[in-house]
């Protein structure tokens, strides 16, 4: 009983790997032929780091991954790929895994922290002091995911919360502890406020419905660390944008009752947040997603002809240019052929019956 597919897609590959697995589970003689040329494959490079079921199925970035999460090594010099959505079906982000960070605010605080100043030590403490009692360390990767992920204010806290806790194994208590009880919220604040947009409104006592959802000691500090940041940007003004991202999420976290629980994220963005620590402590290397689908349907038994008579054509357009196009065209292509497998399957049980 065989089957013939054409071309070396992923769409392609993972169909004949799912094909030739149930086969298998079945004891059921089965061939997998594909019309095609494994040279002509497009590397798929890490590192990469989503939740995606039909991939982890097909073996692919299961050596540091757990479950269905799929975690694809590479070197620490690029940026790391992320995806929240299930299959990695959305938008796909950058975390920067070398320490410099990806996202300006990431940038602005790692400037920061290397600044000899009095001052500038000072308000990185502060800022050590405040990740450190909600279990986060000070890893740049864990800030990009906080400002880069694509997702609301409230869900990108989520994220580095379960990824910081994961690094650190730390519980940590939840940002709204510092909240004080209160019948009167604040308004919200506009988005896209500038870094000297906001220290004016605090100079100039707009913030204070603001900070007056703050318990006394954590006004306080958020004073005392307004002043500092205040002082700061008039020499390095690209502290605004560290300055401009921290008080949108806390003008979202400021609208939540005291002592509420920040909004659990879904399955897969969870796993993907959790995984972050196991990809930045796995050795680096040009691991191919794509080349280890292909040694996978090698390993079942699939086999490459230049012809086979009747192939299927499973379709699917060409690979992109650019990495993070790449990772969109290729999970696109492995979900497609989880589409595919099921009427595959039926027709050549109909064929053989």
């Amino acid at each position: 009983m065989s089957i013939s597919l054409r071309g070396s897609s992923p769409v392609t590959l993972t169909a004949g790997i799912l094909l030739l697995s149930r086969a298998r589970s079945f004891g059921i003689p089965f061939s997998v032929l594909v019309e095609g040329d494994p040279n002509t494959i497009t590397p798929v490079l890490g590192p990469a780091l989503v939740h995606a079921p039909v991939l982890a199925t097909c073996g692919v970035g299961r050596e540091l991954g757990q479950g269905a999460l799929v975690a694809v090594p590479g070197p620490a010099t690029d940026p790391m790929l992320m995806c929240l959505a299930e299959g990695g079906a959305g938008e796909w982000f950058e975390i920067d895994a070398s320490g410099e960070g990806s996202h300006p605010a990431t940038q602005a605080y790692v400037a920061l922290a290397r600044d000899p100043a009095l001052l500038a030590r000072q308000t990185t403490r502060q800022f050590h002091r405040l990740l450190h009692t909600l279990g986060v360390p000070g890893e740049p990767a864990v800030l990009d995911l906080l400002f880069n992920a694509p997702a609301p204010p409230l869900t990108r806290l989520a994220l580095a919360l379960r990824a910081g806790r994961a690094m650190t194994g730390e519980g940590g208590q939840s940002p709204t502890r510092w909240l004080s009880q209160t019948l009167n919220f604040p308004d919200p604040l506009p988005p896209g406020l500038s870094g000297n947009e906001l220290l004016s409104l605090w100079l100039a006592g707009d913030l204070d419905p603001l900070l007056d959802r703050l318990s006394v000691r954590a006004r306080m500090d958020a004073c005392q660390w307004l002043e500092g940041f205040d002082s700061l940007t008039k020499e390095r003004p690209q502290l605004q944008v560290l300055l401009s991202e921290l008080v949108e999420l806390y003008a979202v976290l400021a609208l939540l009752p005291a002592s509420s629980m920040i909004p659990p994220v879904d399955a897969a963005s969870d796993a993907v947040a959790t995984g972050l620590a196991r990809v930045l402590g796995a050795a680096g290397g040009d691991v191919d997603a794509n080349r280890s689908l292909c040694s996978v349907f090698h390993f079942l038994g699939g086999r490459f002809v230049d012809a086979a008579p009747y192939a299927i054509d499973l379709g699917g357009p060409e690979a992109p240019e650019g990495r993070t196009a790449i990772w969109q065209w290729f999970c696109s292509g492995v979900h497609s052929a989880a589409e595919h497998a099921d009427p595959l399957w039926r027709r050549v049980m109909d064929m053989d019956s």
